[in-house]
């Protein structure tokens, strides 16, 4: 696809209501029009982003962007391509994919990838879990391969999980996933929110850099019982045990208003860990948050939001999300 000055590209398909078999990859047009309009139309740029896996990367090129993940040509860089492409094609008939041949050809016309780690090839297997509960700072703008993960929500079929994914999509599609951690001091808590999807509650005092690592939750892509698990990311110890894993919280209702969108989760109880107070009793946590708006400006230079939580906490747990103060940590202060 190209994108142009006023940020639409040429042949730019909407993002799908719900995931078709013949098409196992989510695309958010919206979002990548947003991001898209940071670059200069009329300068030549690459846009997307290589493989999780170091495996695959290795084998085909750390500066390649992945085909399946999607990829962004501006307007001026497609045109000279489009001229010179079948001369590409004639040298790289050994390369896989058309995403190959289009990095070769674009490395010889001398120009880089230009990174966008919202692009998703989903190289890996299993649970998406730890990948999307620490979705970098930036917009999500596709998923690809969610036929070979399990379902996004537990208890649902893949193209329910996909459906259930965009009822917050279709609400604030530009904080979609956005993780969000707040703490809370009196009751020694720590809350991560990935926004319209899980929000995970760890006690004691999680420090944020920690928690922008991947819990690996997922497998390599590649099978086999000697595969070594290396990827493009920092990823942290996942426990054996789930109860000393922290309380997952999973999506169940959005809700839009004139002041700002609820979304609501609800608990995962894969088993009945015994759980100190006040996390014992927590069956819902209800977040508020102003609707998100990214300009061009933002987008270039975003920064993390910051988020409170009301007590006391019986069952439910109350967190608003808001900007963060000109120089507010994010921690727990003591």
């Amino acid at each position: 696809m190209q994108f142009s000055r006023n940020g639409h590209g040429s042949k730019i398909p909407p993002y799908p209501k719900s995931l078709q078999r013949s098409s196992p990859t989510l695309l958010h047009t919206d979002n990548l029009v947003s991001v898209l309009a940071k670059y200069d139309w009329e300068k030549w740029y690459y846009v997307g982003c290589n493989s999780e896996s170091y495996e695959q990367n290795e084998k085909y090129s750390f500066d390649m962007a992945f085909g399946g993940g999607g990829f962004a040509l501006s307007a001026p860089l497609a045109k000279v391509l489009a001229r010179v492409l079948d001369s590409c094609l004639m040298r790289y008939p050994h390369l896989y994919g058309s995403d190959s041949r289009v990095f070769a050809c674009v490395a010889e016309l001398g120009v880089r990838l230009t990174h966008e780690p919202g692009f998703h090839q989903v190289d890996v297997r299993g649970d998406l879990f730890g990948i999307l509960a620490a979705h970098p700072l930036s917009p999500l703008l596709s998923l690809h391969h969610l036929d070979t993960v399990e379902p996004l929500f537990p208890g649902m079929t893949r193209i329910q999980a996909a459906d259930h994914l965009f009822q917050a999509v279709n609400a604030d599609p530009a904080r979609i996933l956005e993780q969000t951690v707040c703490y809370d001091k009196s009751n020694f808590l720590t809350v991560s929110v990935a926004w319209g999807y899980a929000v995970q509650v760890f006690e004691g005092n999680e420090l944020l850099p920690d928690l922008l690592s991947l819990l690996p939750t997922f497998r390599p892509w590649k099978r086999g019982k000697n595969i070594a698990a290396k990827y493009m990311f920092n990823t942290r110890v996942f426990p054996s045990d789930p109860c000393k894993r922290p309380v997952v919280f999973f999506l169940q209702n959005v809700l839009s208003s004139t002041d700002g969108i609820w979304t609501e989760y609800t608990r995962d109880n894969v088993r009945k860990c015994i759980r100190s107070n006040p996390t014992k009793n927590l069956v819902k946590i209800r977040v508020f948050s102003p609707k998100l708006a990214f300009d061009a400006e933002q987008l270039k230079t975003p920064r993390r939001p910051c988020c409170d939580i009301s007590s006391p906490i019986n069952d439910t747990m109350i967190v608003g999300i808001r900007q963060c103060g000109h120089d507010e940590l994010i921690s727990m202060q003591t």
